[in-house]
């Protein structure tokens, strides 16, 4: 089945994603060590700047305001916005020249770490869900083995050339195929040979050639299914039990009192973030 292959490819692939974001977060983290204190400095003048503009923008509209005739308000106002001017000047004079080349630096690190954070999740996420998916197909077995009589009943009404009853017992497995996991490729076979029954004209060959394959579908799944409820599901358990709590942690319901009491803890220390603003 692809589902096992794209579990283990992801479940393989998670050793060298794990290599790249320890590379790209030990990077990070040697480039911040000096980044950081320039970082603060020059975003304070910035915001220092800001806040001027922001004054001039005021004086301006006030300039704005004014009548024609009020010429000495308006000088006074005028004076205000250029020594507020002068001002921007000397503070963008003490950013650092370099401010802006490290900051782009920064920013194409940062993006790298990310990047690789959020492949590293959406691997180990994908892995386990597929994993949460087979034992589903495996599980459902029983429910699957439940239709085996009505699959009986829609091949001698197809034989007997009954369409109509053919048609209605159709109806009633897609009501309880959607209550089965892994059914999609079963359901849309069944969805061709309904389409082909319904046709304004009916044809006899082409009705038994995807009833054939419906039939032939529905018995892989039932037999695959059954071998590996027996043979699969007791490797696949104790398999999980040694994955749930790293490649599947981020999707379990619940975390131990250990794991829980580890978060915590890590939670618990100061997480800079000011670097992203």
């Amino acid at each position: 089945m692809d589902i096992f292959e794209e579990h283990f490819e992801n479940a393989i692939e998670t050793f060298a994603l794990v290599k790249k974001l320890q590379k790209t977060e030990n990077e990070y983290n040697l480039f911040v060590k000096d980044y950081r204190d320039l970082h603060y400095s020059a975003r304070k003048r910035e915001k220092k700047i800001r806040k001027i503009e922001n004054r001039i923008e005021t004086l301006n509209a006030e300039i704005r305001n004014l009548d024609k005739d009020k010429l000495s308000e308006k000088n006074k106002i005028e004076l205000k916005i250029e020594d507020y001017k002068l001002e921007i000047d000397d503070i963008a004079k003490q950013i650092p020249e370099n401010w802006k080349s490290r900051n782009k630096e920064f920013e194409i690190i940062n993006k790298a770490k990310n990047t690789q954070t959020k492949r590293y999740r959406k691997n180990v996420d994908e892995a386990y869900d597929n994993l949460n998916q087979i034992a589903l197909f495996i599980i459902d077995h029983d429910k699957l083995n439940e239709l085996a009589p009505v699959i009986s009943d829609l091949k001698k009404n197809v034989g007997n050339e009954e369409y109509e009853n053919s048609l209605s017992i159709i109806d009633n497995l897609f009501e309880k195929l959607g209550e089965i996991s892994g059914t999609e490729e079963f359901a849309n076979r069944l969805d061709d040979l309904y389409s082909t029954i319904d046709s304004e004209e009916i044809d006899a060959n082409k009705i038994a050639d995807a009833s054939s394959e419906v039939f032939m579908l529905f018995d892989q799944e039932l037999k695959w299914r059954k071998d590996a409820a027996v043979n699969l599901m007791p490797a696949i358990e104790k398999y999980n039990l040694v994955i749930k709590h790293n490649i599947g942690l981020r999707l379990q319901s619940r975390l131990t009192k250990e794991q829980a009491k580890f978060i915590a803890k890590c939670n618990s220390i100061h997480r800079d973030v000011s670097l992203n603003f």
